[in-house]
This record gives C-alpha cells, sequence and structure tokens, in this order.
C-alpha cells in the first residue's frame, strides 16, 4: 500500500486506456490524480476503505484522490475504461471531488455508449491540445451521467422495478419486500429476480446502499446527532441490522469507520461468510 505515481506526460491533463484482465493485481494503492473506470463488459470487484464494491456491465465508478483501491476478482470476459485526470484539472472542478458517493452507479445503455464512445475519441487524440480538450469534457460528461445515473437506469427498466427503487428510495424505513412486490404487481420472487438483473443489485442490496448513503450524509453533516438517532433516520430498525449492514458494506465497525481508524488492510468477510441479507428484515 503506498503511493503510485502515474506517467502523465508533462503538458497533458491526464490519460485514457483500455484496461482488461490480463493487467497484473496490485497491491493496495493510491494516487493524487482522480480516476474514473467505466465496465464495458464482465465483472470485477473494487475494495477500498475495507469496503467492497461489484462491478458489472454499465459501471461507472470514481477513485478520488489519495483513496486507497485495488481492482481483484476480473472475469475472464472483463473490459473497461480508465481514464484519470491530473490534480490540476480536478481541483479547477473542485464541485466534482466535493460529492463522493459509497458506491459504484450503473449507466443506462444510452449513456455508456455515448461515454465508450467520448473516451475511445479522447484515446486516440493526436496532440496535447486535443487530449487535454478531449479529457476535460469527458470528465464534465462524465460526472453528470454519474449525477444521473438512477433516473436514466430507470427509463428503460420493467416498470414494477421502477416503482420498487423509487419506492425505496423515498421511503427508507420500508422492511416488508413482500408488500413492497405486492404494490409493484408482482411476486416477491419475480420482482427480485427482475430487479436483480435490470439494476445489477439486489432489493436487499440497493436498500442498504440508500440507507447507508443516508446515514453518512446525515451523521457527516455536522449536526450534533448520536449513532442511535443517525441509523434510526436512516431507516435501520435496531443496531444490530445497521452493524451488520455498515459491517458488510466497509469490513469495519461503524465506531472505527467513524473515528477514522479503518485501514484498508482489514479483513473483509468472503460472500459465503456473510450473513444472509433477508435475516435483517
Amino acid at each position: 500500500m503506498g503511493l503510485v505515481k502515474l506517467k502523465i506526460p508533462a503538458g497533458d491533463f491526464g490519460l485514457t486506456w483500455r484496461a482488461g484482465p490480463e493487467l497484473p493485481i496490485v497491491s493496495s494503492h493510491r494516487h493524487a490524480e482522480l480516476e474514473l473506470n467505466l465496465v464495458l463488459r464482465g465483472t470485477a470487484t473494487y475494495l477500498f476503505a475495507g469496503r467492497r464494491d461489484r462491478l458489472v456491465r454499465r459501471s461507472l465508478v470514481w477513485l478520488w484522490p489519495t483513496q486507497d483501491h485495488i481492482l481483484t476478482d476480473r472475469s475472464p470476459d472483463f473490459d473497461s475504461w480508465v481514464a484519470v485526470f491530473h490534480p490540476l484539472l480536478s481541483r479547477k472542478h473542485r464541485q466534482l471531488t466535493a460529492r463522493t458517493s459509497l458506491y459504484s452507479r450503473r449507466l443506462s445503455e444510452r449513456d455508456a455508449g455515448w461515454l465508450h464512445r467520448l473516451l475511445g475519441a479522447v484515446a486516440r487524440a493526436q496532440t496535447p491540445a486535443e487530449n487535454n480538450a478531449g479529457l476535460e469534457f469527458a470528465l464534465l460528461q462524465a460526472w453528470h451521467l454519474y449525477v444521473d445515473a438512477e433516473t436514466s437506469l430507470l427509463q428503460e427498466v420493467h416498470p414494477a422495478v421502477e416503482r420498487a427503487a423509487m419506492q425505496l428510495r423515498d421511503d427508507l424505513t420500508l422492511d416488508s419486500f413482500e408488500q413492497l412486490a405486492a404494490a409493484c404487481g408482482l411476486s416477491p420472487s419475480r420482482l427480485g429476480r427482475v430487479f436483480k438483473a435490470q439494476m445489477g443489485v439486489s432489493l436487499q442490496e440497493y436498500r442498504g446502499q440508500l440507507r447507508l448513503e443516508r446515514f453518512l450524509q446525515i451523521h457527516e453533516s455536522g449536526a450534533r446527532r448520536s449513532v442511535t438517532q443517525s441509523l434510526q433516520d436512516a431507516g435501520f430498525g435496531s443496531h444490530a441490522q445497521f452493524y451488520r449492514a455498515f459491517r458488510a458494506a466497509f469490513g469495519t465497525s461503524p465506531n472505527r469507520y467513524l473515528r477514522g481508524e479503518a485501514t484498508p488492510g482489514e479483513r473483509i468477510p468472503p460472500p459465503h461468510e456473510r450473513r444472509d441479507p433477508s435475516a435483517e428484515r
């Protein structure tokens, strides 16, 4: 684990390249450049700050400057775009790095295709001026697509999936997936299968992501709230439910994370050792 110096040519704002399964697995590392990855095909897993983030086709993920990360578990058909942006460029657009998210987001077919073509054009730039203009445009476009990813993706999914996603987003206390499925007009098993296929995560994982993001927004807002108040306001029904979800997402306890004591080297339990999320309902 350490700081890696990327070889960006003098005068360039960054680099763009394709990365597949043939790249070596390096140790956890970080760099001063802002990075984005767009998955074109296959699957992989990012580990950073003790957290596991599963990437699938059309996943867009940002890696923030100085953030420790390691890409593992790449499938044989894994293919992705990688773009890194010089600190001079990322500092020019501070509104980007000021708005972090816990997870990657999955783009729609249309948006992923557009970003794929844009990054390809940047990679084919013939001069530093073309490369720099393209990188800055790609940076801003990718951020807009990321921010709008949920809305854009829901435009092409099954109506029941859209309704379920909106209800989970609007009511973080919703615990009964049977009631949710009934409201969406599908059986629980059918809704679960369609949701996972089209959104890339299960209903339980999606709800957990929303609750954890809400918890961190509340608890880190500067308001004087206890952890108990914050987790309840985020939709968690108990300390035990919150602890299990937090531990599964971050690989460490909430207290250690909030005190800044978590390290990227902490062990993250593999899926077969984790508690079934349905047990939290």
